[in-house]
């Protein structure tokens, strides 16, 4: 089964063209472009490059939240444009991030930047093969994710990434058991979009639901003025 992955979720942007379990051609871009401007076109260069057609992608999966509220959108849209009547594949993009790691035998803990200290994050363990999820997706203070690490650190080795990763760089100092990737593997890449969605139900393209965890700056604003 071949399938077209997206991920539009945060600052970076990625797409992955698979078959089954193998990858065919993939695209990362951590260029400063907006996602508008560089997903349509990253999606055409790794269909090119695995010598797909649009017409043969059987499926299409998308990180579906947490993440930024704009960038989910435009991936979202992409995806329901692009699908017509094919199944897709929402995953959590917290998910898709720690499967970056699945080959590591560690507490992965993904972290995306919420703002205001804050970060969307989860945890997971890996065995090396199998990713096992040990907490749900949720936003919080920094503060608090930083004492789940002490908790986890204390008897396994921890993975941190993501793009609020730079709120825990101390950790490498105060813990022995912690490190973070190199390079791109810090943030979401198309093949772990899809290994991540390989293990969701697929729904129409008019049944995507994004996750965004907490109501966007505009809806806070206008609730806190509707509470004066």
């Amino acid at each position: 089964m071949k399938m077209l992955s997206i991920d539009a979720s945060g600052k970076t942007a990625a797409v992955a063209v698979t078959d089954g379990e193998v990858l065919l051609a993939q695209s990362f871009t951590d260029a400063g472009l907006t996602h508008s401007q560089a997903l349509l076109p990253m999606a055409d260069s790794a269909l090119r490059l695995a010598g797909v057609d649009i017409s043969q992608i059987d499926e299409f999966a998308l990180t579906a939240g947490p993440g930024s509220f704009t960038g989910l959108r435009i991936g979202a849209a992409l995806v329901m444009g692009l699908a017509g009547g094919r199944l897709c594949r929402p995953v959590s993009t917290l998910e898709a991030l720690a499967y970056n790691m699945l080959e590591q035998r560690a507490v992965i803990i993904p972290v995306m930047d919420a703002r205001r200290q804050q970060v969307y994050t989860a945890a997971f363990e890996s065995d090396g093969e199998k990713l096992t999820r040990l907490l749900p997706d949720a936003a919080l203070a920094a503060d608090d994710v930083f004492e789940r690490v002490r908790n986890y650190s204390e008897h396994k080795s921890v993975i941190i990434l993501g793009d609020g990763a730079y709120l825990f760089e101390n950790a490498v100092n105060v813990f022995d058991n912690v490190s973070f990737p190199e390079g791109k593997l810090m943030y979401t890449q198309g093949l772990s979009v899809a290994r991540a969605a390989a293990l969701v139900q697929p729904v129409r393209a008019g049944e995507i639901r994004l996750n965004y965890l907490r109501m966007s700056q505009a809806e806070r604003e206008l609730k806190e003025r509707n509470n004066k």
